[in-house]
């Protein structure tokens, strides 16, 4: 299958798609979680197969989450934490939707 022809925002278009951004979303109120947790929350949303490609793409092809051991009360789990940086891009894109809400009510 072809990949359509990339432009100037592709990534940026791939990373807001539906499912990576209701996973990076969901980091972003609180990193990290575990897979579990994560499946639980997004399974009435998203097939699990979506969710793996998803959790995929945004770990190794963008390197937004980083995987990571989570303490839990039968030891250790797996699970993401949000990098960083994509935390203060989530932060701007916070404030970047507030500004296009405001100008949609003028």
């Amino acid at each position: 299958m072809a990949e359509r022809e990339k432009d100037d925002i592709w990534i940026l278009r791939k990373i807001l798609s539906r499912p990576n951004y209701a996973v990076v979303s969901l980091l972003f109120q609180k990193s990290p979680r575990t897979t579990r947790e994560l499946y639980a929350t997004l399974e009435k949303k998203f097939t699990r197969k979506t969710l793996i490609i998803a959790l995929r793409e945004l770990s190794i092809e963008f390197n937004m989450i980083q995987p990571t051991h989570i303490r839990t009360d039968k030891g250790y789990g797996f699970g993401y934490r949000l990098n960083p940086k994509v935390k203060q891009f989530m932060q701007s894109v916070a404030k970047f939707e507030k500004l296009l809400e405001s100008l949609r009510r003028v």
